[in-house]
Protein backbone atom coordinates (compact mmCIF):
# COMPACT_ATOMS: atom_id res chain seq x y z
CA UNK A 1 0.00 0.00 0.00
CA UNK A 2 1.43 3.12 -0.72
CA UNK A 3 0.75 6.11 1.55
CA UNK A 4 4.09 7.91 0.84
CA UNK A 5 2.50 11.08 0.26
CA UNK A 6 -0.17 11.52 2.84
CA UNK A 7 1.46 11.94 6.54
CA UNK A 8 -0.46 10.36 9.23
CA UNK A 9 -0.71 12.42 12.69
CA UNK A 10 -0.92 10.87 15.66
CA UNK A 11 -1.21 12.64 19.14
CA UNK A 12 -2.13 10.49 22.24
CA UNK A 13 -0.45 8.10 24.39
CA UNK A 14 2.64 6.19 25.00
CA UNK A 15 3.43 3.99 27.86
CA UNK A 16 5.46 1.38 28.77
CA UNK A 17 3.73 -1.87 28.82
CA UNK A 18 4.56 -5.10 31.43
CA UNK A 19 2.36 -7.83 30.40
CA UNK A 20 2.19 -11.65 30.94
CA UNK A 21 0.34 -14.39 29.01
CA UNK A 22 -0.66 -17.15 31.80
CA UNK A 23 0.43 -20.51 30.05
CA UNK A 24 -3.14 -22.42 31.40
CA UNK A 25 -6.46 -21.08 32.75
CA UNK A 26 -6.25 -17.82 35.03
CA UNK A 27 -7.04 -18.77 38.71
CA UNK A 28 -8.61 -15.86 40.67
CA UNK A 29 -5.84 -15.32 43.49
CA UNK A 30 -3.34 -17.74 42.32
CA UNK A 31 0.01 -17.68 40.81
CA UNK A 32 0.01 -18.97 37.21
CA UNK A 33 3.31 -19.76 35.16
CA UNK A 34 3.82 -17.94 31.92
CA UNK A 35 5.64 -15.13 30.29
CA UNK A 36 6.50 -11.74 31.03
CA UNK A 37 8.16 -8.94 28.85
CA UNK A 38 8.33 -5.40 28.87
CA UNK A 39 8.08 -3.28 25.81
CA UNK A 40 6.52 0.41 25.06
CA UNK A 41 2.99 0.72 24.04
CA UNK A 42 -0.09 2.84 24.44
CA UNK A 43 -3.06 3.17 21.72
CA UNK A 44 -1.59 6.40 20.16
CA UNK A 45 2.30 4.97 20.04
CA UNK A 46 1.10 1.46 18.63
CA UNK A 47 -1.21 3.23 16.03
CA UNK A 48 1.76 5.13 14.91
CA UNK A 49 4.11 2.36 14.82
CA UNK A 50 1.63 0.36 12.75
CA UNK A 51 1.00 3.36 10.15
CA UNK A 52 4.73 3.68 10.18
CA UNK A 53 4.92 -0.01 9.30
CA UNK A 54 2.33 0.18 6.96
CA UNK A 55 4.29 2.51 4.78
CA UNK A 56 2.65 5.88 5.99
CA UNK A 57 4.64 8.71 6.83
CA UNK A 58 4.00 9.03 10.50
CA UNK A 59 4.24 12.07 13.30
CA UNK A 60 3.71 11.32 16.57
CA UNK A 61 2.85 13.91 19.28
CA UNK A 62 2.54 14.03 22.70
CA UNK A 63 3.90 14.74 26.54
CA UNK A 64 6.85 11.74 27.39
CA UNK A 65 8.95 11.47 30.19
CA UNK A 66 11.99 11.81 30.83
CA UNK A 67 12.59 8.67 32.97
CA UNK A 68 14.71 5.50 32.36
CA UNK A 69 13.34 4.80 29.25
CA UNK A 70 13.90 8.46 27.30
CA UNK A 71 16.76 6.74 24.81
CA UNK A 72 14.75 3.51 24.22
CA UNK A 73 11.69 5.87 23.32
CA UNK A 74 14.01 7.67 20.81
CA UNK A 75 15.83 4.71 19.58
CA UNK A 76 12.62 3.13 18.89
CA UNK A 77 11.01 5.95 17.17
CA UNK A 78 14.04 5.98 14.92
CA UNK A 79 13.90 2.12 14.37
CA UNK A 80 10.52 2.22 13.02
CA UNK A 81 10.63 5.87 11.14
CA UNK A 82 7.85 7.39 13.58
CA UNK A 83 9.45 11.60 14.07
CA UNK A 84 9.17 12.30 17.49
CA UNK A 85 10.54 16.65 17.08
CA UNK A 86 7.21 17.44 18.01
CA UNK A 87 6.99 15.47 21.61
CA UNK A 88 7.25 17.59 24.50
CA UNK A 89 9.92 15.91 26.87
CA UNK A 90 9.17 16.72 31.08
CA UNK A 91 11.35 15.72 33.80
CA UNK A 92 8.56 13.07 34.98
CA UNK A 93 7.65 9.46 34.98
CA UNK A 94 6.29 7.96 31.86
CA UNK A 95 2.82 6.56 31.63
CA UNK A 96 2.87 2.80 32.90
CA UNK A 97 0.81 -0.16 31.84
CA UNK A 98 0.09 -3.15 33.09
CA UNK A 99 -1.68 -6.26 31.53
CA UNK A 100 -2.44 -9.97 32.18
CA UNK A 101 -3.34 -12.58 28.98
CA UNK A 102 -5.03 -15.49 29.35
CA UNK A 103 -3.78 -18.70 27.87
CA UNK A 104 -5.91 -17.51 24.27
CA UNK A 105 -3.78 -14.35 24.76
CA UNK A 106 -6.86 -12.48 25.51
CA UNK A 107 -6.69 -9.37 28.18
CA UNK A 108 -8.12 -10.67 30.84
CA UNK A 109 -7.40 -7.46 33.35
CA UNK A 110 -5.10 -4.90 33.24
CA UNK A 111 -4.00 -1.53 35.20
CA UNK A 112 -3.40 2.01 33.65
CA UNK A 113 -1.56 4.69 34.88
CA UNK A 114 -1.53 7.69 32.33
CA UNK A 115 -1.39 10.86 34.30
CA UNK A 116 0.97 12.46 31.71
CA UNK A 117 -1.89 12.22 29.30
CA UNK A 118 -3.37 14.71 31.36
CA UNK A 119 -1.58 17.13 31.17
CA UNK A 120 -1.99 16.79 27.33
CA UNK A 121 -3.53 20.81 27.15
CA UNK A 122 -5.15 22.84 24.80
CA UNK A 123 -2.22 25.01 24.80
CA UNK A 124 0.20 22.02 24.00
CA UNK A 125 -2.07 20.76 21.25
CA UNK A 126 -2.38 24.69 20.00
CA UNK A 127 1.42 24.67 19.32
CA UNK A 128 1.08 21.47 17.47
CA UNK A 129 -1.22 23.05 14.70
CA UNK A 130 1.10 24.48 11.75
CA UNK A 131 2.66 20.83 11.43
CA UNK A 132 -0.80 19.02 11.92
CA UNK A 133 -1.98 21.16 8.62
CA UNK A 134 -0.19 19.28 6.61
CA UNK A 135 -1.29 15.79 7.78
CA UNK A 136 -3.65 13.63 5.66
CA UNK A 137 -5.59 12.34 8.78
CA UNK A 138 -4.94 13.35 12.15
CA UNK A 139 -6.03 10.37 14.51
CA UNK A 140 -6.32 11.00 18.50
CA UNK A 141 -6.61 8.08 21.17
CA UNK A 142 -9.65 9.09 23.98
CA UNK A 143 -6.61 8.89 26.48
CA UNK A 144 -6.61 12.74 26.14
CA UNK A 145 -8.54 15.45 27.92
CA UNK A 146 -11.80 16.16 27.07
CA UNK A 147 -11.00 19.80 26.29
CA UNK A 148 -7.98 18.69 24.43
CA UNK A 149 -10.37 16.91 22.26
CA UNK A 150 -13.05 19.50 21.94
CA UNK A 151 -10.05 22.12 20.36
CA UNK A 152 -8.46 19.17 18.60
CA UNK A 153 -12.15 18.85 16.99
CA UNK A 154 -12.72 22.49 16.69
CA UNK A 155 -9.22 23.00 15.11
CA UNK A 156 -7.96 20.09 13.02
CA UNK A 157 -8.79 21.10 9.57
CA UNK A 158 -7.49 17.43 8.47
CA UNK A 159 -9.89 14.43 8.60
CA UNK A 160 -9.69 13.91 12.07
CA UNK A 161 -10.28 10.21 13.45
CA UNK A 162 -10.91 8.82 16.92
CA UNK A 163 -10.02 5.76 18.97
CA UNK A 164 -12.00 5.04 21.99
CA UNK A 165 -9.33 3.31 23.77
CA UNK A 166 -12.11 1.37 26.65
CA UNK A 167 -15.34 1.46 27.31
CA UNK A 168 -14.68 4.38 30.38
CA UNK A 169 -12.69 6.41 28.22
CA UNK A 170 -15.19 6.32 25.50
CA UNK A 171 -17.51 9.10 27.04
CA UNK A 172 -14.95 11.59 26.01
CA UNK A 173 -15.65 11.49 22.69
CA UNK A 174 -18.85 11.94 23.38
CA UNK A 175 -18.84 15.66 22.18
CA UNK A 176 -16.94 15.67 19.38
CA UNK A 177 -18.31 13.17 17.01
CA UNK A 178 -19.86 16.09 15.03
CA UNK A 179 -16.06 16.70 14.58
CA UNK A 180 -14.99 13.37 13.62
CA UNK A 181 -14.55 12.12 9.57
CA UNK A 182 -13.53 8.41 10.86
CA UNK A 183 -14.35 6.90 15.17
CA UNK A 184 -13.34 3.30 15.64
CA UNK A 185 -14.77 1.91 18.53
CA UNK A 186 -15.35 -2.18 20.08
CA UNK A 187 -19.14 -2.90 21.28
CA UNK A 188 -18.76 -1.79 24.32
CA UNK A 189 -17.20 1.35 23.90
CA UNK A 190 -19.61 2.38 21.17
CA UNK A 191 -22.78 1.26 23.72
CA UNK A 192 -21.44 3.92 26.03
CA UNK A 193 -21.17 6.39 23.47
CA UNK A 194 -24.94 5.54 22.42
CA UNK A 195 -27.06 3.20 25.22
CA UNK A 196 -27.67 1.09 22.50
CA UNK A 197 -26.17 -2.32 22.29
CA UNK A 198 -26.80 -4.06 18.36
CA UNK A 199 -24.17 -3.18 16.16
CA UNK A 200 -26.01 -2.02 13.78
CA UNK A 201 -28.20 0.05 15.56
CA UNK A 202 -24.98 1.78 16.95
CA UNK A 203 -23.75 2.81 13.81
CA UNK A 204 -26.95 4.45 12.77
CA UNK A 205 -26.66 6.57 16.06
CA UNK A 206 -23.33 7.40 15.76
CA UNK A 207 -24.21 8.43 12.19
CA UNK A 208 -26.89 10.35 13.29
CA UNK A 209 -24.79 12.74 15.93
CA UNK A 210 -22.57 13.52 12.95
CA UNK A 211 -19.57 10.95 12.47
CA UNK A 212 -18.88 10.74 9.03
CA UNK A 213 -17.73 7.22 9.02
CA UNK A 214 -18.04 4.47 11.59
CA UNK A 215 -16.08 1.28 12.08
CA UNK A 216 -17.56 -1.05 15.05
CA UNK A 217 -14.69 -4.18 15.91
CA UNK A 218 -16.95 -7.04 16.89
CA UNK A 219 -13.86 -9.36 17.97
CA UNK A 220 -13.93 -12.58 15.55
CA UNK A 221 -16.87 -11.95 13.97
CA UNK A 222 -15.17 -8.56 12.11
CA UNK A 223 -16.35 -5.11 12.32
CA UNK A 224 -19.05 -3.29 10.78
CA UNK A 225 -18.70 -0.74 8.96
CA UNK A 226 -20.78 2.79 7.86
CA UNK A 227 -20.92 5.91 5.98
CA UNK A 228 -23.59 7.90 4.80
CA UNK A 229 -26.28 5.01 4.18
CA UNK A 230 -23.78 2.13 2.94
CA UNK A 231 -23.54 -0.67 6.06
CA UNK A 232 -21.27 -3.27 5.84
CA UNK A 233 -19.63 -6.08 7.35
CA UNK A 234 -16.05 -7.48 7.04
CA UNK A 235 -15.42 -10.70 8.24
CA UNK A 236 -12.55 -11.08 10.51
CA UNK A 237 -8.97 -12.43 9.32
CA UNK A 238 -9.17 -15.91 9.90
CA UNK A 239 -5.68 -16.03 12.65
CA UNK A 240 -4.64 -18.41 15.16
CA UNK A 241 -4.99 -15.69 18.32
CA UNK A 242 -1.60 -15.61 19.83
CA UNK A 243 -1.59 -12.23 21.88
CA UNK A 244 -5.07 -9.80 21.12
CA UNK A 245 -3.21 -7.29 22.55
CA UNK A 246 -3.08 -3.76 19.98
CA UNK A 247 -5.13 -5.65 17.10
CA UNK A 248 -7.45 -3.02 17.70
CA UNK A 249 -4.73 -0.45 17.78
CA UNK A 250 -3.51 -2.02 14.04
CA UNK A 251 -7.18 -1.49 12.84
CA UNK A 252 -6.74 2.03 14.00
CA UNK A 253 -3.87 2.31 12.14
CA UNK A 254 -4.73 0.67 8.80
CA UNK A 255 -8.28 3.04 8.78
CA UNK A 256 -6.13 6.02 9.42
CA UNK A 257 -3.34 5.21 6.69
CA UNK A 258 -6.28 4.70 4.12
CA UNK A 259 -8.13 7.80 5.01
CA UNK A 260 -5.02 9.71 4.74
CA UNK A 261 -5.00 8.57 0.75
CA UNK A 262 -8.59 9.16 0.51
CA UNK A 263 -9.37 5.80 0.30
CA UNK A 264 -13.16 4.52 0.52
CA UNK A 265 -14.07 2.99 3.23
CA UNK A 266 -14.23 -0.53 1.94
CA UNK A 267 -10.59 -0.64 1.10
CA UNK A 268 -9.86 0.96 3.97
CA UNK A 269 -12.05 -1.83 6.61
CA UNK A 270 -10.24 -4.63 3.90
CA UNK A 271 -6.69 -3.55 5.24
CA UNK A 272 -7.91 -2.95 8.59
CA UNK A 273 -8.77 -6.68 9.23
CA UNK A 274 -5.98 -7.86 7.36
CA UNK A 275 -3.47 -5.94 9.75
CA UNK A 276 -5.41 -6.63 13.25
CA UNK A 277 -5.06 -10.25 12.13
CA UNK A 278 -1.33 -9.95 11.65
CA UNK A 279 -1.34 -8.49 14.93
CA UNK A 280 -2.80 -10.72 17.02
CA UNK A 281 -1.19 -13.75 14.92
CA UNK A 282 1.99 -12.13 17.27
CA UNK A 283 3.68 -11.96 20.25
CA UNK A 284 3.21 -8.00 21.47
CA UNK A 285 1.14 -4.73 20.70
CA UNK A 286 3.05 -4.29 17.34
CA UNK A 287 4.00 -6.89 15.00
CA UNK A 288 6.70 -6.13 12.26
CA UNK A 289 4.78 -8.32 9.56
CA UNK A 290 2.97 -5.54 8.88
CA UNK A 291 5.57 -4.49 6.64
CA UNK A 292 4.79 -7.33 4.46
CA UNK A 293 0.87 -7.32 4.54
CA UNK A 294 0.29 -8.51 1.28
CA UNK A 295 -3.43 -6.83 -0.48
CA UNK A 296 -5.61 -9.41 -1.05
CA UNK A 297 -8.45 -8.47 0.94
CA UNK A 298 -11.59 -10.66 1.31
CA UNK A 299 -15.11 -9.65 0.12
CA UNK A 300 -17.17 -7.08 2.45
CA UNK A 301 -20.29 -8.91 3.58
CA UNK A 302 -23.60 -7.63 4.29
CA UNK A 303 -24.47 -6.79 7.92
CA UNK A 304 -27.54 -8.36 8.50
Amino acid sequence: MDTQKKKVAVIGALNVDIGGRAERPLAPGDSIPGRVRTSFGGVGWNIARDCALLGAETAFFSLLGRDEHESGILAEGERFGVDLSHCRWVARQNNRYLYICDELGDVAAAVNDMQLCSLITPDLAASWLPELSGAGAVVVDANLPEETLAFLAGHVTAPLAADSVSAAKSVRLGAILPGLGLLKANRAEAAVLTGLSRPLDQAKALLAAGVERVVISMGQEGILCAEGKSFFRQNASNTHPVDATGAGDSLTAALAAGLAQGLPLAKCAQLGVAAAGVTIAHAGAVSSELAWLGWNPPQAADPR
